[in-house]
């Protein structure tokens, strides 16, 4: 593991050791836990472990193991996989997966790493940019599948966010440079809320140590002042208000609400782009507390799509 990791460092610019280290131990935590385990499976007592159908996975790169879960979701419900690995993260999960064989031998043959989708496949899970969820939808339109485009997070502000909050909606901000889909991008403020608590910071995060935040920070700083368009300067990171979803790497975009109903609203009417909503509004669709966006359940699947159905 140690030398993927090292590979891993490599290989992609935008990977980075804590992170590295962050998603195996989320994984180790959430993922490999026997009690979780058993909560999970007790939900699909039907299985059949035949081991005979293949399940292709086309994992994407953006965060390290990002697509883990679905490796393991195979494993679960009893089929092969043959998994075409991003080739910004192609070292980890074939190291992870052999240590992970040393308790359970029978995997290495039901799992296969392979450079193409295999021209004979059951079914597909297909994870990556809205392009190219748009071409495996367009090329595969007779298997069951599940594709996934981009997506992002969302935070709700409400009017008497603690300190402590603000600290844990900071990691849900900027943990993997804001690069997952479960990465808080866009912030939903309270009107007169006092903005200036989100970029009081009092430890410095890993992140803005790295070169490419860095210069993406005062990249979008210059381009912002040079058209003369409003900011707010958080030393590391800019805050921006405007309507949209996904903002430059670095940047998080906010709106103000006056009632939680026009919050409720946007996000219902951008649910297609929407992972989910860090806050404490526990009846919004996809709401989870403040800290744990990047700290899934085995029951938290992606898209909100049950991938054991599958």
């Amino acid at each position: 593991m140690d030398k993927a990791i090292q590979q891993s460092l490599q290989t992609n610019y935008w990977f980075a050791e804590h992170h590295i280290t962050q998603s195996l131990r989320s994984i180790t935590d959430n993922f490999l836990q026997p009690d979780k385990l058993h909560i999970w499976l007790a939900a699909y007592p039907n299985i059949a472990y035949t081991y005979q159908n293949e399940v292709a996975i086309v994992m994407a790169g953006n965060i390290p193991l990002v697509g883990y879960h679905d490796y393991l979701s195979i494993l679960a419900s009893g089929k092969k996989t043959a998994i075409k690995l991003s080739s910004k993260d192609p070292f980890l999960l074939p190291a992870l997966h052999e240590l992970l064989c040393s308790f359970a031998p029978e995997w290495h043959s039901r799992v296969r790493f392979v450079p193409e989708v295999p021209s004979e496949t059951d079914t597909i899970i297909a994870t990556g940019s809205d392009s190219t969820a748009a071409w495996f939808t367009t090329h595969y339109p007779h298997l069951p599948k599940i594709i996934r485009g981009h997506r992002v997070s969302v935070a709700i502000i409400p009017p008497h966010i603690t300190q402590e909050q603000i600290t844990a909606l900071h990691r849900d901000m900027f943990l993997y440079f804001g690069l997952g889909c479960r990465s808080v991008v866009k912030l939903f403020l309270p009107d007169k809320f006092d903005i200036t608590r989100i970029t009081d910071i009092d430890t410095m995060p890993e992140e803005p140590s790295h070169l490419g935040f860095r210069n993406a920070y005062r990249r979008q700083k210059a381009l912002l002042t040079l058209q003369q368009r409003p900011l707010i300067d958080g030393r590391f990171f800019i805050l921006q208000e405007a309507d949209t979803l996904s903002p430059p790497v670095a940047t998080i975009y906010y709106t103000y609400y006056s009632h939680i109903d026009e919050v409720v609203t946007y996000i219902h009417e951008h649910d297609s782009q929407i992972q989910c909503v860090a806050g404490v509004e526990a009846y919004i669709k996809k709401s989870v507390i403040f800290g744990s966006t990047q700290n899934p359940q085995l029951w938290d699947y992606a898209d909100g799509i049950d991938t054991m159905k599958l």
